[in-house]
Parts: C-alpha cells; sequence; structure tokens
C-alpha cells in the first residue's frame, strides 16, 4: 500500500507542482498574457501541491500524533520510516504567508506579497526534501521508484517547458 501512495499520491502532488510552476514561471518571464488571471491560477496551484509535499516530509511528530488523535490519516514520512522527517528552511520562514495565502483568510498576512515570488524556488526545495527522503533509513527499498517519479514529474514539467522553446525558455528543473 505505500509503495501505491508513492506511485499515485506523492507522484500526483510532485508532478502538478513541477508543472504549475513552470507554467508560473512562463507567465512571469515571457508570456505577456492580457488574462493575468491565469498567472495566479498556477501560482495558488503550485502553492497547494508545494503545502502537501512540505507536510509530508516535514510535519512534526507532535502535528502528526495530534491528527491522528483527530482521526485524520494524513499520510507523512512516517509511514515510511521513523527516522525520515526533514526540515526546510524555505518553509519555515514562508509557512505562515503559505498557509495564510491557501488555506486561510488571515486577516494579517505577513509576507504575503513576498510568498508570490517564490513559486519555482518551492518547487526545487521540495526536489531536495525529495531528493534527501530517499536517502533517508529504511528509505533504501523506495529509492529507485522514487528517483523513476521525480525523473518522471520532471519529464513531465519539461513537457510544459517545451511548448516555449520558440522563445527560448528552458524548464527550471533538472
Amino acid at each position: 500500500m505505500l509503495k501505491k501512495y508513492m506511485e499515485e499520491d506523492l507522484f500526483n502532488e510532485l508532478r502538478w507542482l513541477l508543472c504549475a510552476a513552470t507554467q508560473w514561471d512562463t507567465y512571469e518571464r515571457i508570456i505577456a498574457e492580457p488574462c493575468f488571471h491565469l498567472n495566479v491560477y498556477t501560482m495558488d496551484s503550485a502553492f497547494m501541491h508545494a503545502r502537501s509535499l512540505y507536510e509530508f516530509f516535514t510535519a512534526p511528530e507532535e502535528a502528526i500524533k495530534r491528527n491522528e488523535k483527530r482521526g485524520e490519516k494524513r499520510l507523512t514520512w512516517r509511514d515510511y520510516s521513523v527516522m525520515a522527517r526533514q526540515t526546510s528552511r524555505k518553509y519555515e520562514e514562508f509557512i505562515k504567508p503559505l498557509h495564510g495565502r491557501v488555506m486561510h483568510l488571515d486577516k494579517d498576512r505577513p509576507g504575503y506579497d513576498a510568498v508570490k515570488s517564490e513559486v519555482v524556488n518551492f518547487a526545487k526545495d521540495i526536489l531536495e526534501l525529495w531528493d534527501g527522503f530517499t536517502k533517508k533509513p529504511g528509505i533504501n527499498k523506495y529509492a529507485e521508484l522514487l528517483k523513476k517519479l521525480r525523473d518522471d514529474a520532471i519529464r513531465e514539467a519539461r513537457h510544459v517547458a517545451s511548448q516555449y522553446k520558440d522563445q527560448g525558455y528552458e524548464c527550471p528543473f533538472s
């Protein structure tokens, strides 16, 4: 079952994060889009998928236990190895504005404007967490699958980028 979660859920989150971040990046760099809302859609999509993956990789043990007490069955690093938790400076820096922008209608939104420029940086940070996860104790039996899923997600993001190759655009992920 854990392998299936990787193949379906974790891959889905990574794929759509990278594709949304790539599309957002094209809007930021080369597309003078008269419909600004498309840029916002891709940014919001990237934020949502990044947040899900950040919670998977970095959820504190206390938060996992609290969710379990409430009957919530969230997939986290602990489902794969009790020693697989990671931290992210990028996420720690932007957790409040990311949550306030994506999941809540916070009245006080510090960092709200700054978070808007972090779309590709979040995706790159998630790729680093993904790579770090493959090296954690107990994860080695999934390492090849995780590498394949990472490569597949990047391949899909490159396909998004290929639509703009005539304008000299290249995918930000490798």
